[in-house]
């Protein structure tokens, strides 16, 4: 006996409210049969199918299969069960209606680990319904008897012994019934074949039993044809699964979910996107305006090889000559201040924004020749490159040439000068868009000229924007240690467009005069190392320190709790807005739980239906991975910006929360899809 019923019963509990679907059942089912099961609306005939089926459990009896006992079975062995022995075909057909019917049929056979083969087979059964002209449209763009044959097609390719349709006539016209009813019939040889009917008239002439059921019970049971002789029934089906054969299955179906839905992947994709943007600008806006270093290089730009010599007392040229001496450095400058200085280029013309060019000697980086300037600045300031080098150009400091180089990991911009323009140069060039106080106001001057008619003390103003400031006195930041007096501020110039100041001689060379002695001067070392084991061999009265060491800066304590403070705040924003687009998510993703109730009663395992939903939101997830660096770099560029290329920290750290986003979607919609009956699912899921 292939299947028997004994005393079965099914209660519904809803809100603690129970009700009986079936109770009593007894029955005997073999091969051959072609059974109907006909009753009124809610008498029990699809539970009592579903419990056969194992989409739905049973409370009472015992359902025996091939003699044994089925009460005991875990969920992994009705998975089984269904895989096996059970094919269902239903009233609301359950096509997945996003793949091709080729596609559809192929879900039944993939216990089939060659694809060739799994093929062949789905177009030969595709045939045998008479589709094979469908069989490439998608289920959505099917009639409902091209639907119901599919479905018919799918039970087939499972070629189990048991063949469950429930009202497979009942969303069809009668030409669509009669022939689905044939069909039926036809494939009903060596298999048992039961039918949930309200129509018996287009199963009358093919039945051998009809059983009728009233309120859970069953009130007729009658055989009009015995069934054949089973005993030489044997399945001829060989199948060894390859050891990746639930791997295989797992990418497949994964794959199909990803590509079924065009409009669902974009979408979700879209959102994945720009989560991960948001996220980005988020720490962008951090890094940059809100967490503050705790520590900074001794002097801004650390140049590597540097170290700074400090004195007791001040220190001449020729001190410097023999410490350099003594510890092989390669390069010295005696004056600190014009190892390093900035110069502030208000927004002039078409430029993005103002900006502060910080001017280096860097002799190992950039050995320059007088006259020549290197400048690095970011790619997103590349318009106003001309104007930064016009400023230096045009100041008359003895700059001739600049070469511009445009970098993406880099905020600040940079000015590179030779060793000749600074000793000769580097007080005219630090002085450039300095400021003087004229009127209790500050005014930017361009640069400064010698006028000999001019007296010591006199100043002439070219381009000057002020009205009646002749004969003011006024004071220069630069070297605020002298008063000049305003001789005439009438002039102007097309040459250049900034202030100009011109003075006597005499003060100007006293103005741009490099001192004698100084209390700070600065080495040069081809490496840090060499740099750090000079500093031993430097003489008495003298200290050295790497320009790159790290310092702490004021009120360190308080700036690292604020940076702790401010780094937990963001990482509980990021939590909260990964929990609102997990609940977004989930609303989105339960179109899918209809087809994964589907995959359930075709036998494909929890695992494999449950682990295929991870490699749909990894493909999913998979276009963040690549197109953050993209806008990244291109967010970096964009004409103005003040954003750096994302450092690795933060790619990593925005793809991690990206990632548990999807895999919190795929573990949550697992728990609801597999905590509930097939039956529930399918309802819940159809449309």
């Amino acid at each position: 006996m292939l299947l028997k019923l004994d005393n079965i019963g099914k209660i519904y509990n809803s809100n603690d409210l129970l009700t009986i679907g079936i109770r009593g059942v007894n029955l005997e089912l073999d091969y051959n049969e072609f059974v109907t099961i006909e009753g009124e609306s809610g008498s029990g005939k699809s539970t009592l199918l579903n419990v056969i089926g194992a989409n739905d459990t049973y409370e009472e009896g015992e359902l025996y299969f091939n003699g044994n006992e089925t009460s005991h079975y875990s969920s992994q062995e009705w998975e089984q069960y269904r895989e096996k022995n059970i094919a269902t075909i239903f009233q609301d057909f359950n096509i997945i209606e996003n793949l091709t019917v080729l596609e559809n049929v192929e879900l039944a056979l993939l216990r089939y680990d060659d694809i060739k083969l799994r093929r062949e087979k789905a177009k030969e059964l595709i045939k045998k319904v008479g589709l094979i002209k469908q069989i490439n449209q998608r289920g959505s763009k099917l009639s409902g008897g091209e639907k119901q044959r599919t479905v018919i097609a799918r039970a087939l390719a499972k070629d189990s012994p048991i063949i469950l349709a429930d009202e497979p006539t009942g969303n069809l016209d009668v030409k669509a019934s009669m022939e689905v009813a044939a069909l039926l019939k036809e494939v009903s040889k060596d298999k048992l074949v039961i039918v949930v009917t309200h129509n018996p008239e287009f199963f009358v002439k093919y039945a051998t039993r009809r059983i009728r059921v009233f309120d859970g019970k069953i009130s007729e049971d009658k055989i009009i044809t015995k069934p054949q002789d089973n005993s030489d029934i044997v399945s001829d089906e060989n199948i060894n699964p390859s050891r990746f054969h639930d791997l295989k299955n797992i990418f497949h179906i994964g794959l199909l979910n990803y590509k079924s839905r065009p409009k669902f992947t974009i979408m979700m994709t879209f959102a994945l996107f720009v989560c991960s943007i948001t996220l980005f600008i988020i720490l962008s806006y951090f890094s940059q305006s809100l967490i503050k270093p705790v520590t900074i290089d001794l002097d801004g730009a650390g140049v590597s090889g540097k170290v700074i010599v400090s004195s007791e007392e001040p220190m001449s040229q020729n001190d410097l000559d023999i410490i350099a001496g003594n510890s092989n450095a390669g390069f010295v400058l005696f004056d600190r201040s014009l190892s390093e200085f900035t110069i502030s280029i208000p927004k002039q013309g078409n430029m993005l924004r103002s900006c502060d060019v910080i001017c280096i000697y860097d002799p190992y980086k950039y050995p320059l020749k007088r006259g020549n300037a290197v400048l690095e600045m970011p790619k997103s300031l590349e318009r106003d490159s001309d104007v930064v080098k016009d400023t230096f150009l045009k100041a008359d400091v003895g700059i001739e040439r600049i070469d511009a180089k445009f970098t993406l990991d880099k905020e600040n911009i940079y000015m590179y000068l030779s060793y000749d323009d600074l000793v000769s140069n580097g007080k005219q060039i630090m002085a450039i868009n300095s400021t003087i106080r004229i009127n209790h106001e500050d005014a930017v001057v361009y640069k400064f000229v010698k006028n000999s008619s001019l007296q010591r003390g006199e100043i002439n103003i070219l381009n000057s924007l002020y009205y009646k400031s002749k004969g003011k006195e006024v004071l220069f930041n630069f070297k605020a240690d002298k008063t000049y007096k305003i001789i005439n501020d009438t002039e102007h110039t097309k040459d250049v467009q900034g202030m100009i100041i011109e003075m006597n001689s005499e003060d100007y060379e006293e103005m741009f005069a490099i001192p004698d002695r100084v209390l700070q001067s600065t080495l040069y070392y081809s490496s840090d190392k060499l740099a750090a084991e000079s500093i031993n061999k430097l003489n008495d009265g003298f200290m050295g320190m790497l320009s790159n060491r790290q310092i702490y800066v004021s009120k360190a304590g308080v700036v690292f709790t604020t940076n702790v403070l401010l780094y937990f705040a963001l990482i509980i924003i990021s939590i909260l807005f990964g929990l609102l687009i997990v609940v977004i998510f989930m609303r989105s993703v339960k179109i899918y739980q209809a087809d994964f109730a589907v995959y359930r009663t075709l036998g494909i395992s929890r695992k494999v239906s449950s682990r295929s939903l991870y490699i749909q939101m990894a493909l999913i997830y998979l276009p963040t991975m690549l197109l953050l660096p993209i806008v990244s770099l291109i967010a970096t560029v964009f004409p103005g910006s003040t954003m750096q290329i994302i450092t690795i920290g933060n790619y990593f750290f925005i793809e991690l929360i990206i990632f548990l986003i999807v895999e919190a979607v795929a573990v949550e919609f697992n728990k609801n899809i597999n905590s509930q009956s097939i039956r529930k699912s399918l309802k819940r899921g159809s449309k």
